[in-house]
């Protein structure tokens, strides 16, 4: 069993002056012992310990001014544990490099840090939160937590855009609310195998797509705070990158063990057909099944367009993609012929649309992605769909697409072609922009996306979680369909307890994988089925997997844990989106229009189909 070794408690020199009561340590009141000294003759036998100017003692005589870890590289070594804790809490090791260590348990390093999360790994502290990684979740008792004995950390990336509140995050506030629930139904958090106090768990969060290289958190979070899974809204290549930064020689020959990565969004083709040995998983589908869909939902509209008033025939389509990854295996998917899946194939006029490339009715330009480029380049569609104006535009693209659309209609005086917008856009503040500019749009604006479960059982549920997403944030951030957050939070936190379950050795990436397929997500006849949410927490779930035998089928928000095991993605429904303004300001109408993939055509949910749907 790898073994973190915890530190010393050190005593923070306070001044005596009567100019201040101490230092704002937030910041960094020193990187060397040099800036101590300089700051006056009171600091004359101090010494600079985590940025901190600390009074000399025989506990931290021996460390070095050279910021965190009191000299040392600041990642932790082979003692560390995944998980962000142990229950062993020696100093046998006299610290890193041979020094004293500087502290014992996470706590000493709180205090040390005037209450700012840290913890306690191979005799040094470290620094759990940063630019990258500013938020913890359960955002309340935080640090109570991290003072228990031997708190689990898992890793979590999010794209966290307001930079006065990273907690306001569709993500963020969804993991907040499953990990929050998970702590209070359970008391504490994962039972202790060896006896004692529940074993909290907390999710660092990390900035998935604010930050220009993920590399530095990437690191941070598996080699140095070790956590043994990562819950993900990454993007295809980030996430692609990720996992094979965790496969690496470096890594590997270095002691990193495997990581699971648990993408609450969808897959791209290369991530769906990845050999990751069960170590990364989705909780929405791949490229085909969206793609089918969109062939569904083209299909549905064509009478509409070409019954409007002044259409000429033949039809004319042009594809906009971007080069965010799943938009191009997207368009890639929409043109290219697939005898195992002839429902995939853009076909219009008789004919498959890549059949119709060189004679001017089909139309394909490729864009840069918002996602992955700060400034995207669009110009090159908009001119294109300027010069050779289509009655149906595809819009396989992310937010830069709203720029589009509002180019061509206003080139267009407001009577542009129709437009079939991607998942990504939908629920996007720029499109709502659009249509506040032009509202006719929203009779020629629609879309696809993964739909939220029809079943009555999963309704509930989604309605039960809804209401209380809806208590416990207060902020401006349209809530509605983001559950597949929530799914994902509890997904990988009963993986945890069932991991946990086995054994006094924490479980690395690999073994919570087979817990999640096996015991979590089980298709075994005598698999329980369990409610996500709080009252299944309530009954006792967690403790009962501590019996090896017991197998649970987590029936989540978004229905039954219905996965392809091969890929690791989620066999879904999929349906239609539009837009409306019942009263002062646009809202987007989820699943209008279901798609049945048996009879490749659309059926009218249980609500009704709303009134920006009605003409299909």
């Amino acid at each position: 069993m790898k073994t973190r070794y915890w530190l010393a408690s050190i005593p923070l020199l306070l001044p005596t002056s009567g100019c201040s009561l101490f230092f704002e340590l937030n910041a960094n009141q020193c990187n060397v012992t040099k800036d101590c000294t300089n700051l006056g003759p009171q600091f004359a036998d101090t010494l600079c310990v985590n940025q901190v100017c600390v009074a000399k003692s025989a506990g931290n005589a021996g460390a070095s001014g050279n910021g965190p870890g009191g000299g040392s590289s600041g990642k932790a070594g082979a003692g560390a544990t995944s998980g962000g804790g142990s229950e062993d809490a020696g100093a046998a090791n006299g610290g890193t490099g041979g020094k004293p260590p500087e502290c014992t348990t996470n706590g000493e390093c709180i205090d040390a840090h005037v209450d700012q999360p840290y913890l306690c790994v191979d005799g040094s502290c470290l620094a759990l939160t940063s630019d990258d990684c500013p938020q913890l979740v359960p955002s309340k008792n935080t640090l109570e937590m991290l003072r228990k004995p031997a708190p689990i950390i898992v890793g979590a990336y999010a794209n966290m855009n307001n930079a006065d509140d990273f907690h306001d995050s569709q993500a963020v506030i969804n993991w907040d609310l499953a990990f929050s629930e998970f702590h209070e139904q359970t008391l504490g958090g994962i039972p202790n195998k060896g006896g004692g106090a529940a074993r909290p768990v907390l999710a660092l969060i990390c900035q998935s797509s604010t930050v220009a290289d993920i590399t530095p958190s990437l690191e941070h979070l598996t080699q140095e705070v070790h956590v043994p899974a990562i819950l993900s809204t990454l993007s295809a290549d980030r996430l692609f990158g990720a996992f094979n930064f965790t496969q690496s020689s470096e890594y590997t020959d270095g002691g990193g063990e495997p990581v699971l990565f648990l993408s609450t969004g969808s897959a791209d083709l290369r991530l769906a057909n990845l050999a990751d040995d069960g170590l990364v998983w989705h909780m929405l589908g791949d490229p085909r099944t969206l793609a089918a869909t969109t062939v569904g939902l083209l299909n549905k509209i064509i009478p509409t367009v070409e019954s409007a008033p002044g259409f000429t025939g033949p039809l004319r389509v042009t594809l906009v993609y971007s080069d965010d990854t799943t938009m191009t295996d997207l368009a890639s998917v929409l043109t290219t012929p697939d005898e195992e899946h002839p429902d995939t194939l853009l076909t219009f006029n008789g004919k498959s649309a890549i059949d119709q490339l060189g004679s001017g009715e089909f139309r394909q330009v490729k864009i840069q992605s918002a996602k992955t480029h700060p400034s995207p380049e669009v110009q090159n569609a908009i001119d294109d769909l300027t010069d050779h104006p289509p009655h149906i535009v595809i819009g396989m693209a992310t937010n830069e697409f709203a720029s589009v659309v509002n180019a061509v209609e206003n080139h267009a005086a407001g009577k542009g072609p129709f437009y079939l917008a991607s998942h990504l856009l939908y629920n996007t503040s720029e499109l709502r922009l659009s249509m506040e500019a032009v509202p006719a749009l929203a009779q020629r604006l629609v879309g696809v996306n993964y739909a939220e479960a029809q079943d009555a059982k999963s309704k509930a549920l989604y309605d039960a979680y809804l209401a209380r997403l809806k208590s416990s944030y207060q902020g401006s951030l349209s809530v509605a369909g983001t559950e597949n957050y929530y799914d994902g939070a509890y997904s990988l936190l009963y993986s945890l307890a069932a991991g946990y379950a086995l054994g006094t050795k924490p479980p690395a990436g690999d073994t919570l994988s087979t817990q999640l397929d096996e015991r979590v997500f089980s298709t075994n006849k005598d698999a329980k089925s369990v409610d996500i949410g709080p009252a299944a927490l309530g009954n006792d779930s967690v403790g009962k997997l501590s019996s090896l035998t017991y197998k649970m089928s987590l029936y989540g928000t978004m229905g039954p844990p219905n996965f392809d095991r091969t890929s690791g993605t989620r066999v879904t429904t999929t349906s239609a989106w539009c837009m409306e303004k019942p009263d002062m300001a646009w809202v987007y109408r989820a699943d209008g229009l279901i798609y049945d993939p048996d009879t490749h055509d659309f059926s009218e949910p249980s609500a009704g189909v709303p009134t920006c749907l009605q003409q299909y």
